[in-house]
């Protein structure tokens, strides 16, 4: 019976070897020291992040479906956050470079 168990297993271990599937990345996410807000109406914007004072910063769109949260509470897209702030979290989708989350 140990023979069977032990069989079965390593047939199950070569059938998932082979299955490898590829890892697809949809967002990702910069811990920002500097974040800069610009909103010119509700849901239509952009920002400008850098993970540090030396690194190249990124430009990412705000949209309508952008989720913003100041310290931990979510604020509606009316609300003038447009300013410079200290840093935060911005996940954004890595292929339209829309921002998903915002948290400031």
């Amino acid at each position: 019976m140990r023979i069977l168990r032990r069989i079965a297993l390593f047939a199950g271990l070569l059938v998932c070897a082979g299955a490898q599937a590829e890892l697809i990345n949809f967002e990702e996410a910069i811990e920002a020291s500097d974040i800069t807000v610009y909103i010119s109406e509700p849901g239509d914007g952009y920002v400008v992040a850098r993970s540090c004072r030396t690194c190249k910063s990124v430009r990412l769109e705000i949209t309508p479906a952008t989720i913003v949260t100041v310290d931990g509470k979510r604020v509606p897209m009316r609300e003038n956050i447009s300013r410079d702030w200290p840093g935060g979290l911005v996940v954004y989708n890595v292929e339209t470079r829309h921002v998903v989350k915002l948290g400031l």
